[in-house]
C-alpha cells in the first residue's frame, strides 16, 4: 500500500510572461496505478503543490505523484479564453512538458480540445496523457513510467521538470505569452535514503563535498549516486553502502574524485594524508563499485614528507593498449637523495616511487574485472 502524504509547500505566484524561479517540490505518494489518466482532477487531492501565473491572465497549478515506478502530473490551467483553430497554422493555446533525469528529456506537447478543434497530444508511446475542459480553462493529466525516462536509475535523486503554458490571445495577430514553471522534483524515497545515510555516518548536509551521479557499477543499470564528506564515502542506490577513510579528520582527506579507469565506468579515488613519527604520507586509495558495494582496488603512496624533505608522485589517466591506464610517475625529490633515503618500503600500500631508480620510471595500472593490474614503466633515458 502506498502511503499518501500531502506536503505543506509554499505556493509562489508570478506574473504572466515570466518564469517561476526554479524551486523544489516533493510530490504526493499516491499510487499512480489508482489514478485514471482521463484529464479530470477528481482523483487528486485539493491541495496544489505549486503554481505560476495569474488567474486573470493565465495560470498553471501543479499536482503530482511519485510512487517509485511512475511520475504522474495534473495541471489545472486557468485561462479566460481557450484558443484553438480547426485547420491551418495559427497561434493556439497549448502546454509543453519536459521531464529529464540527466539524459534526453521526455517531451509532451498538449493542445486541449474544445468546440473548435479536437485534442492533440504529442508524446512518447509509453506515456499516458489526456485533457479535459474545465469551467475556467482546461486540465491535463500525464503519467510517465520511470522506465521511459532516459538516465533514470535506482540512484536518481530528482527529476528536472519544465512546464510551459503557451497562452495565445487570439489565433491570428495576437501575442503568445509563456507562463513557465521550472522545477526540481525531489523523489521522496531517495531523499529519505540520503537522510538515513547522513544520519548513520553522522554527517550534516553542509559536510558533503561530493554528490553526483555517475556510471560506477557494471552490474547495475543506469548511474549510481556517490556522496562523500568528512571521512566517509557512500554509494546510494536502492540502499546505501559506505567506507570510512583511515584519516584523523576531514581536513586529512585531500582529494575526492572519480577516475575514468574502467571501460565506460569510473572508479572512486581519495587522497588521504596520514601523519606520525615526525612525518606524513599521502595515500591514493582506489575502489570500484559492484552490486552497490565499494570494493577496494588498492592503495598507492604518492607523497612522503619529513621536515623540509619531500618525495612526491603525480598521477594521470592515459590511453593504454588494453584500455584506460592510471600512470603514476615520480617528481624530482626535495631534500632527499639516494644516499640519505633510508625509509623501509610501506607494507600496506604500493611504496612511493623513487626518482633516482634507474630501472623503474613509474607504474601503469589498469582494471581487469575487479582486479587492479600493473606494470613497471622504464626509467627515462638520460640525455648525454
Amino acid at each position: 500500500m502506498v502511503r499518501r502524504t500531502v506536503l505543506a509547500i509554499a505556493i509562489l505566484a508570478i506574473g504572466v510572461g515570466r518564469s517561476h524561479a526554479g524551486s523544489s517540490v516533493r510530490c504526493d505518494e499516491l499510487s499512480t496505478e489508482d489514478l485514471s489518466i482521463d484529464g479530470l482532477l477528481d482523483d487528486w487531492p485539493r491541495a496544489v503543490l505549486t503554481k505560476a501565473g495569474s488567474p486573470s491572465d493565465g495560470q498553471v497549478e501543479l499536482r503530482c505523484s511519485w510512487d517509485g515506478t511512475a511520475l504522474a502530473l495534473a495541471l489545472d490551467v486557468k485561462d479566460d479564453r481557450l484558443v484553438r483553430v480547426r485547420s491551418g497554422k495559427a497561434h493556439e493555446d497549448h502546454v509543453t512538458i519536459s521531464l529529464a533525469a540527466g539524459g534526453k528529456p521526455v517531451v509532451i506537447d498538449a493542445f486541449p480540445g474544445n468546440a473548435m478543434a479536437k485534442s492533440r497530444i504529442a508524446k512518447p508511446a509509453k506515456v499516458s496523457a489526456a485533457d479535459s475542459l474545465q469551467p475556467k480553462g482546461f486540465s491535463i493529466e500525464v503519467k510517465v513510467p520511470a522506465s521511459a525516462i532516459a538516465g533514470f536509475s535506482g540512484s536518481t535523486p530528482s527529476f528536472d521538470l519544465s512546464i510551459v503554458f503557451h497562452d495565445s490571445d487570439q489565433a491570428t495577430g495576437g501575442d503568445t505569452i509563456d507562463v513557465t514553471l521550472p522545477l526540481t522534483v525531489e523523489l521522496g524515497d531517495r531523499k529519505d535514503l540520503l537522510d538515513d545515510f547522513l544520519r548513520s555516518v553522522r554527517l550534516k548536509r553542509s559536510d558533503v563535498k561530493l554528490d553526483k551521479l555517475a556510471n560506477l557499477d557494471p552490474e547495475r543499470r543506469g548511474k549510481e549516486r556517490i556522496v562523500a564528506g568528512g571521512t566517509v564515502i557512500g554509494i546510494l542506490t536502492d540502499q546505501y553502502a559506505f567506507v570510512s577513510l583511515p584519516a584523523a579528520s576531514a581536513a586529512d582527506v585531500k582529494k575526492l574524485e572519480l577516475l575514468p579507469l574502467g571501460n565506460g565506468f569510473a572508479i572512486v579515488s581519495a587522497v588521504v594524508r596520514q601523519s606520525g613519527n615526525g612525518g606524513s604520507r599521502d595515500v591514493l586509495m582506489l575502489w570500484t563499485v559492484w552490486s552497490g558495494q565499494l570494493e577496494p582496488l588498492g592503495q598507492i603512496e604518492i607523497r612522503k614528507a619529513m621536515g623540509p624533505n619531500v618525495l612526491e608522485s603525480g598521477y594521470r589517466i592515459t590511453k593504454g593498449k588494453k584500455g584506460p591506464e592510471l600512470v603514476v610517475e615520480p617528481k624530482p625529490a626535495v631534500g632527499w637523495t639516494a644516499e640519505t633515503w633510508n625509509e623501509v618500503p610501506a607494507g600496506d600500500a604500493e611504496a612511493i616511487l623513487l626518482p633516482w631508480d634507474t630501472a623503474k620510471g613509474g607504474t601503469a595500472y589498469w582494471l581487469r574485472g575487479k582486479q587492479l593490474e600493473h606494470r613497471d614503466l622504464p626509467a627515462p633515458k638520460k640525455r648525454r
